[in-house]
């Protein structure tokens, strides 16, 4: 005789495969959240280059004044550029960890299954 009877183990089987399909579906929302992020950033990073080059070509004809705080907003605008980058980093390896645990979840679902 196991340490649970049939009817504890067919409610925690229930239990816990819902726990695993709850795990897939945030692990599905986290992949579509990070693939669209990622686009986005594609999308918007060639414009954070094409705005610094534009900046330093029209530097010259600024006073220097106005130079300096173009070059302040230049740099702010890297800097969202950078956050952005950490943001996608962040969130992979968020995905990352999310898959493994799931499927160190099923795993030891599956090990008290077949017990």
């Amino acid at each position: 005789m196991g340490l649970f009877g049939k009817k504890e183990k067919k409610a925690i089987r229930e239990f816990s495969q819902k726990n695993i399909e709850y795990l897939n579906d945030i692990g599905k929302d986290l992949e579509e959240m990070l693939e669209e992020l990622q686009e986005h950033y594609e999308a918007i990073k060639p414009s954070v280059d094409a705005f610094q080059e534009f900046s330093s070509s029209i530097a010259q004809k600024l006073t220097e004044e106005e130079a300096q705080k173009l070059q302040e907003f230049s740099d702010k605008i890297v800097k969202v550029k950078k956050c952005a980058k950490k943001g996608i980093l962040a969130l992979t390896e968020l995905a990352r960890n999310q898959r493994k645990s799931s499927r160190e979840a099923t795993r030891e679902f599956n090990e008290f299954i077949e017990s």
